[in-house]
């Protein structure tokens, strides 16, 4: 039996958190092979030697190089690109590739009018091709669109814990969402200290945070057709990494308990990765940040007393939320095992 040949890809932006995390999952898939990795500051240094996951790895003799480099054609690259930066080299990128995976913001939000006010950079420069926003279990594969456009971590964690009482229009349309984010969410170029940090839980942002439009946005146009009238609130966790969100809503008159646990096992009881908690108990066996960081995984649970209803999700973000979700996406598109490369485990981190 002829073995099958390696996907030649590339990651632009490899220097950040998700890039690295990125390379690190790619550098083991049985079927990506990563030939390029961008990065403007550390062009010509090596790869894995600037990377800590590869500290006691012989490298890879892979070489970081800029963007501009990129003169080879690939059947994927990946853009982990701090929001703005894509859509100056778009245009010369998407020639050199099949798909383009995108986890920086640019292109999410499909309205134009929304994207001027909440992504200004992402119009400095004009757009001829096909874009899709991507929820790797929820969405279609549009095989003829060339810009894949994963979710934000925080949009994707809270269009989980939604996706079943909205798609089978259980709850009412005014819904508060209660987001709790790590430190790594804020990117490498964070300028908030340690000191500020550590040991604490504040808010971060109670109004105008660009997932909000998107989450609206994904469930209007792209996941149910229902619109949604959103307060979206995030919160800083004392923690590196890893993702809660608490959404809380209406049950609508006449929708019982039932009705909201046959939806919820419904869409996700088939699913690899979204693991959903039957239990209407909160303890050890419901939605928490340590058993999914360092994994692919969303945990899910549904909360219902009376007509209210609290559906609360956990991810890790750097995975889930950003480059393992990017994996996903690209394992489907190219009909691939969803898992592939993906079997990550949270070795030693319970309890």
């Amino acid at each position: 039996m002829r073995e099958l040949e390696n996907l030649k890809v590339a990651i632009v932006g490899g220097n950040g958190f998700t890039g690295a995390e990125l390379y690190r999952i790619l550098e083991s898939h049985p079927r990506f092979n990563v030939t390029f990795v961008s990065s403007e500051s550390k062009s010509g240094k090596f790869v894995e030697s600037n990377m800590r996951s590869f500290a006691y790895h012989k490298p890879k003799k892979l070489r970081f190089k800029s963007i501009k480099e990129l003169d080879e054609t690939y059947d994927a690259i990946f853009a982990c690109l701090p929001t703005g930066v894509l859509p100056q080299y778009i245009e010369s990128i998407i020639p050199k590739t099949k798909y383009l995976f995108n986890v920086s913001g640019d292109y999410r939000l499909g309205d134009t009018e929304l994207s001027h006010l909440f992504y200004p950079e992402t119009h400095k420069y004009a757009t001829n091709f096909k874009t899709h926003y991507f929820v790797p279990e929820l969405s279609e594969i549009e095989k003829d669109a060339k810009v894949i456009n994963l979710p934000g971590c925080m949009a994707v964690t809270s269009i989980y814990s939604l996706y079943p009482l909205i798609k089978e229009n259980l709850v009412e349309s005014n819904i508060i969402i209660d987001a709790k984010t790590g430190s790594s969410g804020g990117g490498k170029s964070s300028t908030e200290h340690h000191a500020e940090r550590a040991q604490n839980f504040r808010p971060h942002k109670l109004h105008g945070h660009r997932h909000k439009p998107e989450i609206e946005h994904a469930f209007g146009h792209y996941l149910s057709n229902q619109e949604v009238d959103l307060l979206f609130s995030v919160y800083s966790l004392s923690l590196p990494r890893g993702i809660m969100v608490s959404s809380y809503s209406k049950l609508k008159e006449n929708v019982s308990e039932v009705d909201v646990r046959k939806a919820f096992y419904k869409f996700y009881n088939k699913q690899k990765f979204i693991h959903y908690f039957k239990s209407n108990q909160v303890g050890i066996n419901s939605p928490m940040i340590k058993t999914v960081v360092g994994t692919n995984n969303a945990e899910v649970g549904v909360y219902i007393e009376g007509r209210n209803c609290v559906s609360v999700a956990s991810i890790d973000n750097l995975l889930k939320g950003a480059a393992g979700q990017a994996v996903q996406a690209a394992n489907l598109y190219f009909d691939l095992p969803e898992d592939m490369g993906l079997n990550l485990q949270a070795e030693g981190v319970w309890p």
